[in-house]
């Protein structure tokens, strides 16, 4: 009889304690959630793994997934189900291990307000692939739940193109070097060799940035000192004509005659290297 009794009186705890199960869910789902949009949106993802678990009559897990919805609505800071919360099978814990590190690993780096649509599915996939694996009776479910995990992982790990810095502004091109045309024995009229110089320099000059043009006319040393002064100032006025009919600007450029100065070879005879204009750019 005292048998008899002790096995009514379990039957009718496994039927109390069957009947508490699945009690929460509706607490859950009656739960007003606050905290920020990540919190909000955690809160969904697990009364939506409550509800899943209850319609297949896992009222226990859909109790866990219900207390941790509850949880996520008071904005506590719900993390991934820890390892040892679940028995899982030996040879799916190095994964799930591995799995739960890479998730904690992107919360700490501001991932769930960076992208928190991706951190909740993250954290919602991870908790239904503990579950599914602790059960180890769907590899479906199981695959289903670790692929919607691999997915929001890959999404919340992804980092925004970085913009290429733009290219430093391109350097002008170094002004021409000093240019020195030749003159015909006292005279101040531009030969053919000279225009052809100065064309090359005017087109290597439009493609650089200068401020001054210097224009310094010279003589040689033949005849007297008063007259090559006239001719060495006619012989850059020559050359300054040219360069402003070539597009020039006349404010940029700055001539002087220094009759026989400063000979590049110093003899008192006809020397056409000491008939000349020196052009220089400057900066």
């Amino acid at each position: 009889m005292r048998g008899t009794l002790r096995i009514a009186m379990s039957s009718l705890g496994l039927m109390v304690l069957a009947a508490c199960a699945g009690t929460q869910l509706d607490q859950a789902e009656r739960t007003t959630p606050g905290g920020t949009a990540y919190d909000r949106d955690l809160y969904a993802g697990y009364v939506g793994l409550s509800q899943n678990e209850y319609e297949e009559g896992d009222y226990r897990d859909s109790d866990t997934f219900a207390m941790r919805a509850m949880e996520a609505a008071q904005g506590d800071g719900v993390e991934p189900e820890l390892i040892s919360a679940r028995n899982l099978p030996d040879e799916s814990v190095p994964e799930l291990s591995a799995a739960r590190d890479r998730l904690v690993a992107a919360q700490a780096t501001g991932a769930t307000a960076r992208k928190p649509q991706d951190a909740v599915a993250a954290q919602i996939a991870f908790d239904c692939w503990m579950q599914e694996q602790e059960e180890n009776r769907q590899p479906n479910d199981i695959a289903g739940c670790r692929d919607r995990f691999m997915t929001a992982m890959a999404a919340l790990e992804e980092q925004p193109p970085v913009a290429a810095a733009p290219p430093p502004p391109a350097a002008p091109d170094p002004v021409p070097g000093p240019v020195t045309v030749l003159f015909d024995f006292d005279k101040s009229d531009l030969t053919v060799d000279a225009r052809t110089v100065l064309a090359d320099m005017i087109s290597a000059a439009n493609k650089s940035d200068y401020d001054m043009i210097n224009v310094s006319g010279f003589t040689d040393l033949v005849g007297g000192d008063a007259y090559n002064e006239v001719l060495s100032e006619q012989r850059a006025n020559a050359v300054i004509d040219f360069l402003v009919e070539s597009g020039v600007e006349r404010e940029k450029i700055f001539g002087q005659g220094f009759g026989k100065a400063d000979p590049v070879v110093p003899v008192e005879t006809p020397e056409i290297r000491n008939r000349r204009v020196e052009i220089e750019f400057n900066r």
